[in-house]
C-alpha cells in the first residue's frame, strides 16, 4: 500500500491504519515510525486522522488494560534508543529527520493519551456512572438464568456472568436499565413510557415487546435480537440520539420479530439481518370459516367478519340441482 499521499479520510479508512492507533504492536509501530521518518509532512495528518479514528471506535480495555502512559514510556525508551545507537552509515540529515519523526511521533502520543482519557467512555461503568437516578445492581454470578422482576412489570433474564443495573423505580417519562453481558427483556407495553436498554456502544429503544441483547465487555460485537414487537436500535454516539430518544415513535434502525443487529465495535458499524434460527411467529385470530352441510343461500349470507371460505360437503338444494 502506498501511503505516500493519503488524506485523513484515506488513514481513518485503512483498516491497517486504524490497527496502530487502536491495538498497536510492534509490528505495526515499526511501520508508522518508518512511515514518519520517510515523510514528516504528513505528521499533522496522521494526527488528525487518529483523532477521527478514536472518536469513532471504542477502545474497550477493562481486563488488563495497557494504559496510555505505559504506551508512551515503552515508544520514548525504543525512541532514546535509537537516537543514542544510531544505524552506522546514516547521513547526519536522515538522522536529523529521523529524530525529528520521533519527536513527532512522542507528541502524537501524548496528544492521544490526553484524548484517551477525556473522551467519553460509553462503557458499562461510564453509563452507570453517569445515570440521572440511583441504581441498585444484580451480578448473575452463578452457572445458570437468572429473572429479575422490574417495578413495572417487565422481567429479565439474565445470563451468567452478566449484571444489570436498574432504579428501585422507573421515572414517569422513560424506564432505562444498564447491561454489562446478555440478557432477554419480556418489556411491559407502555407507549408513554419508553424502555431504554444501554449495551456498551449502543441503546435499544423500545414501547412493549421481547427481545435479546448480548454485549459482553471482552466481545467484539454487541447483538440485538427480537422476538416479538418492535425496537430500535442506535449509537449512543450518534449525533441525533437525544432526538431518537425523545421521540414518541421508533427511530433508528427498527427491528421487527425474527430480525437482529450487529454492530461491529472495531468497524463502528451495524448490520442488520435476520436471526440464525427464527421462531414461529404467533398468528392472529383467524376469519376463516368452515361450512359442513351448509346451503349456498347460508354460506352466501353476508357478514362482516368474513374474509376467507372453505367448503366442505356443501348441500345443494333441489331446485338449483334440479
Amino acid at each position: 500500500m502506498n501511503y505516500q499521499n493519503f488524506s485523513r479520510e484515506d488513514f481513518v479508512k485503512d483498516s491497517y491504519f486504524r490497527k496502530w492507533v487502536q491495538k498497536p504492536d510492534e509490528l505495526t509501530r515499526q511501520f508508522w515510525y518508518d512511515y514518519l521518518t520517510k515523510y514528516p509532512e504528513q505528521t499533522e495528518t496522521i494526527r488528525q486522522a487518529a483523532e477521527m479514528v478514536l472518536q469513532l471506535a471504542t477502545v474497550v480495555r477493562e481486563q488488563n488494560p495497557v494504559t496510555p502512559s505505559e504506551e508512551i514510556e515503552h515508544s520514548w525508551q525504543e525512541i532514546n534508543h535509537r537516537i543514542t545507537h544510531p544505524v552506522t552509515g546514516v547521513k547526519p540529515f536522515y538522522r536529523q529527520r529521523w529524530v525529528w519523526a520521533s519527536a513527532a511521533c512522542l507528541a502524537f502520543l501524548i496528544s492521544w493519551a490526553g484524548y484517551w482519557y477525556a473522551r467519553q467512555d460509553q462503557s458499562y461503568q461510564h453509563n452507570v456512572a453517569h445515570a440521572d437516578q440511583a441504581l441498585k445492581e444484580w451480578v448473575n454470578t452463578t452457572d445458570h438464568v437468572q429473572t429479575i422482576a422490574l417495578q413495572d412489570g417487565s422481567s429479565v433474564l439474565l445470563h451468567p456472568g452478566s449484571r444489570l443495573s436498574y432504579p428501585q423505580q422507573f421515572k414517569s417519562s422513560k424506564r432505562e436499565v444498564f447491561l454489562s453481558g446478555e440478557a432477554f427483556f419480556e418489556v411491559a407495553k407502555n407507549p408513554k413510557q419508553p424502555f431504554f436498554v444501554y449495551a456498551n456502544e449502543i441503546v435499544t429503544k423500545v414501547l412493549g415487546t421481547s427481545f435479546k441483547v448480548s454485549a459482553f465487555p471482552k466481545d467484539q460485537k454487541v447483538t440485538v435480537m427480537v422476538q416479538t414487537g418492535r425496537v430500535s436500535v442506535y449509537a449512543q454516539s450518534d449525533q441525533q440520539a437525544k432526538e431518537k430518544a425523545e421521540s414518541t415513535e421508533l427511530e433508528g434502525l427498527v427491528l421487527t420479530p425474527n430480525q437482529q443487529i450487529v454492530y461491529s465495535r472495531e468497524q463502528v458499524r451495524m448490520v442488520k439481518s435476520l436471526v440464525t434460527q427464527p421462531s414461529v411467529l404467533a398468528k392472529s385470530a383467524s376469519s376463516a370459516f368452515v361450512f359442513r352441510n351448509a346451503s349456498v343461500k347460508d354460506v352466501s349470507r353476508p357478514s362482516k367478519k368474513r374474509t376467507v371460505y372453505t367448503l366442505s360437503m356443501m348441500k345443494i338444494p333441489s331446485a338449483i340441482a334440479s
